[in-house]
């Protein structure tokens, strides 16, 4: 069966494979940047991008074994209009996040960490400050590149548009599970958290349905990761962190 014609089954199938290959890759890349001695910085420095990289390797693997080329991503320069869906969308992705953790406090639902605020929350701040650009050059487009680029345009072929925005946004969260599970082992805190990436990933997925272009999610989820992480910065830099703080990235 050709993926041409696949059936809705077959392209979540082939969906699920992805992310999971991508997870696999991001884990064997980092390995080699985890068993050299290096300072911490470096170290989460060289990992954080290989294991990017993983994400990166996948969208490539799709695109060779299925003769589909960049065109398929829908890569192009942003105009007016598409920079005005970028900072538009970047500012709702900060409403909806800030919502959602005051919303998610004010009922009492924990809230799980990550290991990038552990590093920094054990005095290694210059993290958050890396993060930064590495935000717009490497996360946002490794990550955007599989799940908006290559999956969620391959299960629009099966399906209306947003049942892939959902089921792609599913996956999107997923694949943060293991670090949130690690940072804090709580089924509830681990399970607010994915719902919140989740919902971020909606966004995502329909700036990618709006503009056609991949360009966009990709300047979205990098800004909004830099902006989060600056602005982690200055208030951990300050010791100034409120009580049950957490960040959702």
């Amino acid at each position: 069966m050709s993926h041409q014609s696949a059936s809705p089954a077959r392209r979540v199938g082939v969906a699920t494979g992805l992310t999971v290959l991508g997870v696999v890759l991001s884990v064997l890349l980092s390995i080699p940047a985890l068993a050299v001695s290096l300072n911490t910085l470096a170290q989460f420095t060289v990992a954080l991008v290989l294991s990017e990289l993983g994400f990166v390797a996948a969208a490539v693997v799709f695109l060779r074994t299925t003769d589909r080329g960049l065109d398929y991503l829908r890569v192009r320069v942003p105009d007016l209009r598409a920079l005005g869906f970028v900072v538009a969308g970047t500012v709702a992705l900060f409403v909806y996040r800030l919502v959602a953790i005051l919303g998610a406090q004010a009922v009492g639902l924990p809230l799980a960490g990550n290991s990038v605020t552990q590093l920094a929350e054990q005095g290694v701040l210059d993290t958050l400050l890396l993060l930064v650009p590495l935000s717009i050059l490497v996360v946002g487009p490794a990550e955007e590149l599989l799940f908006r680029g290559v999956i969620q345009s391959y299960l629009d072929g099966a399906f209306s548009r947003a049942p892939a925005v959902v089921l792609t946004s599913v996956l999107f969260a997923l694949v943060h599970l293991p670090t949130t599970w690690v940072a804090t082992p709580d089924p509830l805190a681990v399970g607010v958290t994915l719902a919140i990436l989740f919902g971020l990933s909606i966004l995502l997925g329909y700036l990618y349905v709006w503009t056609d272009n991949l360009v966009v999610p990709i300047l979205v989820h990098g800004l909004y990761d830099a902006l989060l992480f600056g602005l982690a910065y200055l208030v951990l830099s300050s010791d100034a962190v409120p009580e049950g703080a957490s960040m959702v990235a």
